[in-house]
């Protein structure tokens, strides 16, 4: 049995779908990966058994010649993708948003295969937004996102996470402490996404130079270097690939509201203070974690709110409270499995 699989360009597309096809794979599918070959896919391995990547890119934003040769590039890969589809005749084709997964939900459209997709975000992207008019069932991560899709084929299925973080949310803080190399004490782990953020980094160094109590582990992101002299309790990286052992190490998580990262942190159970990224499309980044905050297991910061002693307020204040079940409460456990057995159920009808 086959399944083809889009969802690239950014972790944010890329990492769910890894997730979602290695759970596929235990249960006897071949996978069939359609990316981009700009995106994370081009650089990163995939759990498939064939990976296509086509040389395609995003309309939106563009002038209108760029955008017009965009459309037509998808529009041919789409056909494409069509030849493979009636060749290769996959059980159904799954969707995880974004101009790249555009071409194998318009194939599958045009061949009438079972269409299904995921939404990470709370504001729906466009590709989701049209492909949800033809899917036989919308997948999301939040609350938020019903009101965009038709309520009678829409299911909350949570954020799919990589299974190398789920592994590391396994250890107890002192264990990964002592796997990090650092000392156990009150710990607060903050980034900026993988670009990091300049202003939160500086933000952050200031509040370390004023509480000493405290550690504070720091992830400069592309954007932010590392300073020269840095305070003796901030631990610096410029990247750090096991993102499960340093919320394991964590008891508070500064930093962007992202879906995946949103998701890892409610999974983790730990306390988010969260600074959307302000250019965020529809402000989709402040919608992600709205929710949580309106339950008070979050506290959300506008970036032009951001300085050293509202943040080290709010840093001390969330130290104080252990509400760790509590959030733990709102992700769904193993959304992979429950997103798939949703699709077997209905495939099965059929």
């Amino acid at each position: 049995m086959k399944v083809f699989i889009a969802g690239g360009g950014t972790g944010g597309h890329f990492y769910p779908a890894c997730s979602v096809a290695e759970e596929l794979k235990k249960n006897g599918f071949s996978i069939y990966y359609f990316g981009t070959e700009k995106g994370i896919e081009a650089k990163k391995e995939f759990p498939s058994d064939r990976k296509f990547l086509f040389s395609i890119s995003g309309v939106r934003g563009k002038n209108p010649v760029s955008a017009l040769l965009s459309a037509l590039k998808l529009l041919k890969t789409s056909l494409e993708i069509a030849k493979i589809i009636k060749k290769e005749k996959p059980e159904f084709c799954l969707c995880f948003g974004g101009y790249t997964s555009l071409p194998l939900g318009i194939a599958s459209i045009i061949t009438g295969t079972p269409l299904f997709i995921h939404e990470q975000n709370s504001v729906p992207s466009y590709t989701n937004r049209l492909l949800s008019k033809f899917s036989r069932k919308i997948f999301i991560t939040f609350e938020h996102s019903k009101k965009y899709f038709p309520e009678e084929k829409t299911f909350l299925t949570g954020l799919p996470i990589r299974k190398s973080v789920i592994d590391d949310l396994s250890f107890t803080k002192e264990k990964a402490r002592e796997k990090l190399g650092i000392k156990n004490r009150k710990t607060v782990l903050v980034f900026g996404g993988s670009q990091g953020s300049k202003k939160l980094s500086e933000v952050a160094l200031e509040v370390a130079r004023e509480m000493p109590v405290v550690q504070l582990i720091l992830i400069g992101g592309k954007h932010f270097k590392k300073p020269e002299k840095l305070p003796e309790n901030v631990i610096f990286y410029s990247y750090f690939d096991r993102m499960g052992l340093l919320y394991s190490a964590s008891d508070i998580v500064i930093s962007r509201s992202g879906a995946s990262s949103t998701y890892e942190i409610l999974t983790a159970g730990k306390f988010g203070i969260f600074v959307p990224y302000p250019f965020a499309v529809s402000d989709h980044q402040f919608y992600n974690v709205k929710w949580l905050e309106e339950k008070g297991l979050c506290y959300i910061l506008r970036e032009n709110e951001l300085d050293t002693d509202k943040l080290k307020n709010i840093i001390l204040k969330a130290l104080s409270e252990n509400k760790t079940e509590e959030i733990k409460k709102f992700a769904v456990k193993n959304p992979e499995k429950v997103l798939i057995d949703r699709i077997l159920d209905e495939i099965s009808k059929t």
